[in-house]
């Protein structure tokens, strides 16, 4: 379903990924708006797809899949955009002005006249210019967002790729369109492998291949693997990128020359390890032979006693399995707990340390 107007309202905004609640106005009705939409502000024309949903504290939502920001359509709707502070020093009073001097025009008098800007009262020289430059930034970044929808990258991850590339993304994409697989997590390499083949990229290029065995990689993390047997990982690249395996070498070599992956043999395989995965699991390894070694603080010598007090003080007897638990956390510095979602993890480490 699709919902086309204009933002009236920002209701709220996560500053890390963009997620957003707010008040679309259309020619029908204003709705609730919930999503995510990244570089979005007040006065934005927005064109989203979607579905209701019904939330059991908010009620009736439009829930966004995918979102296109328009140009205003309406003289009356560019004054609202520029008035809500988009660009800074345009506020309402300034913003009636220059749809009253440009009407029509006011958006190609930003984009190709910005000089003009300057005939407004209130507007300097060097204020038109600043101001037209921050308004087409902001067209720019849009540009991007949907640009890149069609690699599969949605609203949330569209903005790491802004802040990785600047305004020159889209250029740079299209140059070496595998950088994506370096930003992002969860991109879909076969849309951006068909674009980089369409515009003459060699399938046997180092570029190719080493994307390839990077999002190989990645795609093992997703079950929660941190390295791939080598074996097993040149088997999937070679049919998945249709490459032979001395291609596949040489990339290798490369990639481990510039610390991008590490091979460590382990019981006589080889794995395979994106190089920042194996550094979190260094740190992991250090972090909990520290740990080791550290005197046991939290050890309580009249444990039996003082297991026995509490179920007394509680008026609750624990069983034999939850008492093997807790002596094990009284004994030992580190402590693993396992179980699948769902199975009260959190809690059982809540209620063991309340013992401790």
């Amino acid at each position: 379903m699709k919902l086309e107007g204009q933002l009236q309202e920002i209701i709220y905004q996560n500053d890390s990924n963009s997620y957003t609640i707010a008040v679309l106005k259309t020619e029908e009705d204003e709705y609730t708006v919930v999503g995510y939409l990244p570089f979005i502000n007040e006065g934005d024309c927005l064109s989203l797809e979607g579905k209701f949903v019904t939330h059991q504290d908010y009620g009736r939502q439009f829930k966004i899949d995918t979102f296109e920001k328009k140009l205003p359509e309406t003289t009356d709707a560019l004054e609202k955009y520029l008035a809500s502070g988009v660009v800074k020093g345009i506020g309402p009073t300034i913003a009636k002005k220059i749809i009253e001097r440009f009407g029509k025009d006011t958006v190609n008098v930003f984009k190709f006249e910005p000089k003009k800007l300057a005939d407004i009262k209130g507007i300097s020289s060097t204020g038109a210019l600043e101001m037209a430059e921050e308004f087409n930034t902001k067209w720019n970044l849009w540009q991007i967002v949907g640009f890149l929808e069609k690699f599969g990258i949605n609203a949330s991850n569209s903005k790491k790729v802004y802040e990785a590339l600047g305004n020159d993304a889209i250029e740079e994409i299209q140059k070496n369109p595998y950088v994506l697989v370096d930003i992002t997590y969860g991109v879909d390499f076969f849309k951006i492998d068909k674009m980089a083949i369409d515009i003459g990229i060699d399938i046997n290029s180092y570029q190719r291949i080493g994307a390839g065995i990077r999002y190989s990689l990645i795609v093992a993390s997703y079950n929660g693997n941190t390295c791939v047997q080598k074996e097993k990982l040149y088997e999937f690249v070679k049919e998945r990128l249709g490459v032979e395996e001395k291609y596949i070498d040489e990339v290798m070599i490369n990639l481990r020359a510039t610390d991008k992956v590490i091979v460590e043999e382990i019981d006589e395989v080889d794995w395979v390890f994106l190089a920042e995965f194996y550094k979190i699991e260094q740190r992991i390894a250090q972090r909990i032979h520290m740990m080791l070694k550290t005197q046991n603080v939290k050890y309580i010598a009249d444990f039996d006693s003082q297991l026995a007090k509490e179920e007394s003080l509680l008026q609750m007897m624990l069983s034999e399995k939850q008492k093997e638990a807790l002596l094990q956390v009284n004994n030992s510095n580190i402590s693993i707990i396992t179980g699948g979602p769902g199975t009260r993890k959190n809690n059982y480490y809540k209620s063991t340390y309340r013992y401790i």
